[in-house]
C-alpha cells in the first residue's frame, strides 16, 4: 500500500476518496495541527503568556471536564529550577546539597 500511495499527493488521494464516498482523514504534520481551526476551538492548542519566550502557542489538554476545567496557570520550570528547593524539603543540608552543585551532579 505504501508503493501505491506514494504515486500521488495527499490531495490527489482525498479527490479520489471524495470521488468515491471514501471516509477519510488526513494524517496532519505537527505544523498542520497547530495551525488547525479544530485543534485550536477544542483548545488542543491554546495560546499561552510564556514569562521568557513571550505569547506562544503551546498543547492544551486533550479533555475537558465541565466540574473541573483544566488550565495552563504557569510555564514548565527550567531545568533545575526546583532542585534546591526540593532536595530542602527531602532533608539535604545546604552543605550537601553545594557539594552535589560542584560535582555537577545537579544544576
Amino acid at each position: 500500500m505504501d508503493a501505491k500511495f506514494a504515486t500521488k499527493t495527499r490531495d490527489q488521494w482525498f479527490e479520489i476518496f471524495k470521488r468515491e464516498g471514501l471516509i477519510y482523514s488526513p494524517i496532519q504534520t505537527l505544523t498542520e495541527v497547530i495551525d488547525d481551526p479544530q485543534s485550536l476551538a477544542n483548545n488542543y492548542v491554546t495560546w499561552f503568556d510564556h514569562p521568557v519566550l513571550g505569547r506562544t502557542k503551546m498543547v492544551g489538554f486533550p479533555w475537558d471536564y465541565s466540574q473541573t476545567p483544566a488550565s495552563i496557570r504557569r510555564e514548565a520550570p527550567e531545568l533545575g529550577q526546583h532542585t534546591e528547593e526540593m532536595l530542602l524539603e527531602l532533608g539535604y543540608l545546604w552543605d550537601n546539597i553545594t557539594k552535589l552543585k560542584d560535582e555537577k551532579v545537579i544544576h
